[in-house]
């Protein structure tokens, strides 16, 4: 009788461990274009329901739910960027406790797992209670730390080698994930500056992050991005192109500080410049074919 009951209580405390990690991961993140996921799936189905939108339900954001929000933002009187942040969602009636985020490296940590027989779920890059499971059996199988944590240790017995991420990913993820900035901001360069020297694409995205950081422009990476008229490769789709892994590199340097420009907010190629207002702009530097400048 003793030892059934301490089955059951040992059953009990897993699914309670198990269930505290589920229930962190229950905090939404805001949604904008590049990202992808269950969530995004959510507002896409409310949007095509209510008749702004016409796609497919993929949970990929791509134009056609960036379109669809801005329509909708615009019906309902919120601020128009195409990003669902926390007013856009009220108006949606989604909760902001809903659901987890997407991350490349647990999708990685997942096949790895699978591969090895540790994981039997999914692979969806989501670190649920099965993902947590089957971490903490390959940390006790192979000597970690057993926590659960996908830290520096942990990686390096999976044999990742990702540098996208500069900390170790626990199930729980609130907001922006650094992964996916890098990502978005690695899709910008690699838009804007593919073919170029590297210094170069680092400095196209020390641009953009330092328009995040200047009151004339938009706080975050998306929002400066998705200005309208901002970037000709979101105009003409070339943000969406396959991105190199030089334009991951120069998106990480980027985000670590290095800016070659030296503050510049605007860059321009003057063998195709159109506009007549960026011969206004004080010059910094020319990186490959991209003068940077400042007003």
């Amino acid at each position: 009788m003793k030892k059934q009951f301490n089955v059951i209580l040992c059953i009990f405390t897993i699914f309670l461990i198990v269930g505290i990690f589920y229930i962190d991961l229950s905090y939404a993140r805001t949604l904008y274009w590049g990202v992808r996921g269950e969530d995004v799936k959510e507002v896409q189905r409310k949007l095509k329901y209510w008749g702004y939108y016409y796609g497919e339900v993929d949970g990929i954001y791509g134009p056609q739910t960036f379109n669809a929000v801005k329509k909708f933002q615009r019906k309902n009187k919120l601020k128009v960027d195409g990003i669902v942040g926390s007013q856009t969602k009220k108006a949606m009636g989604i909760s902001d406790k809903k659901l987890p985020n997407y991350s490349r490296e647990v999708e990685i940590a997942q096949k790895k797992l699978k591969q090895w027989g540790y994981y039997k779920g999914p692979i969806d890059g989501i670190y649920g209670p099965k993902t947590y499971i089957a971490v903490v059996n390959f940390q006790r199988k192979n000597g970690l730390k057993v926590d659960g944590y996908i830290g520096p240790q942990t990686r390096k017995a999976l044999g990742i080698t990702i540098k996208a991420v500069s900390r170790g990913y626990l199930a729980s993820s609130r907001g922006i994930t650094k992964e996916d900035e890098i990502r978005l901001l690695a899709m910008a360069i690699n838009g804007e500056s593919r073919g170029e020297p590297y210094v170069g694409q680092v400095a196209v995205g020390a641009v953009i992050l330092n328009r995040v950081k200047h009151p004339s422009f938009p706080n975050s990476i998306a929002g400066v991005i998705y200005q309208p008229l901002a970037f000709e490769s979101v105009d003409t789709g070339q943000i969406y192109a396959p991105i190199t892994e030089s334009s991951y590199r120069a998106a990480r340097d980027a985000l670590n500080g290095w800016d070659p420009t030296g503050g510049a907010l605007y860059f321009f190629n003057p063998a195709k410049a159109k506009s007549k207002w960026v011969w206004t702009l004080k010059p910094i530097i020319k990186i490959g074919k991209h003068v940077f400048a400042k007003k």
